[in-house]
Protein backbone atom coordinates (compact mmCIF):
# COMPACT_ATOMS: atom_id res chain seq x y z
CA UNK A 1 0.00 0.00 0.00
CA UNK A 2 1.94 3.25 -1.47
CA UNK A 3 1.87 5.98 1.61
CA UNK A 4 0.31 9.58 1.43
CA UNK A 5 3.10 12.61 1.59
CA UNK A 6 2.72 13.58 5.19
CA UNK A 7 1.97 17.61 5.24
CA UNK A 8 4.67 19.95 7.34
CA UNK A 9 2.93 21.47 9.95
CA UNK A 10 6.04 22.45 11.64
CA UNK A 11 6.37 26.11 9.95
CA UNK A 12 2.64 27.01 9.35
CA UNK A 13 3.99 30.43 7.97
CA UNK A 14 6.03 28.28 5.33
CA UNK A 15 2.74 27.13 4.09
CA UNK A 16 1.00 30.19 3.69
CA UNK A 17 4.20 31.84 1.84
CA UNK A 18 3.66 29.38 -0.50
CA UNK A 19 0.40 29.55 -1.37
CA UNK A 20 -0.47 32.04 -4.21
CA UNK A 21 -2.62 35.20 -3.51
CA UNK A 22 -5.74 35.26 -4.80
CA UNK A 23 -7.04 36.89 -8.03
CA UNK A 24 -8.86 39.87 -8.17
CA UNK A 25 -11.73 38.24 -9.41
CA UNK A 26 -11.77 36.10 -6.62
CA UNK A 27 -11.69 38.82 -3.97
CA UNK A 28 -14.65 40.80 -5.82
CA UNK A 29 -16.39 37.48 -5.82
CA UNK A 30 -15.77 37.05 -1.89
CA UNK A 31 -17.03 40.90 -0.98
CA UNK A 32 -20.28 40.40 -3.49
CA UNK A 33 -20.72 36.64 -1.13
CA UNK A 34 -20.72 39.01 1.85
CA UNK A 35 -22.03 41.60 1.11
CA UNK A 36 -25.07 39.17 0.12
CA UNK A 37 -24.83 37.73 3.49
CA UNK A 38 -25.08 40.68 4.81
CA UNK A 39 -28.38 42.28 3.11
CA UNK A 40 -29.88 38.68 3.96
CA UNK A 41 -29.16 39.01 7.48
CA UNK A 42 -30.02 42.40 7.53
CA UNK A 43 -33.51 41.19 6.06
CA UNK A 44 -33.95 38.80 8.39
CA UNK A 45 -33.16 41.22 11.34
CA UNK A 46 -35.75 43.79 10.14
CA UNK A 47 -38.17 41.18 9.21
CA UNK A 48 -38.16 39.64 12.74
CA UNK A 49 -38.33 43.26 14.38
CA UNK A 50 -41.12 45.04 12.66
CA UNK A 51 -42.89 41.71 12.87
CA UNK A 52 -42.28 38.97 15.13
CA UNK A 53 -40.30 35.97 15.30
CA UNK A 54 -43.30 34.11 15.63
CA UNK A 55 -44.50 35.90 12.58
CA UNK A 56 -41.73 35.40 10.77
CA UNK A 57 -40.63 31.36 11.66
CA UNK A 58 -43.85 30.20 11.92
CA UNK A 59 -44.28 26.89 13.38
CA UNK A 60 -43.12 24.08 11.02
CA UNK A 61 -41.43 26.90 8.47
CA UNK A 62 -38.25 23.79 8.19
CA UNK A 63 -40.86 21.36 6.75
CA UNK A 64 -41.73 22.88 3.94
CA UNK A 65 -38.89 21.89 1.96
Amino acid sequence: MPRLPEASHTNPQADQSSKEAPSPEQLERRRQVRGLLLLALAAIVFAILRAGLHRVFTTGWWRLW
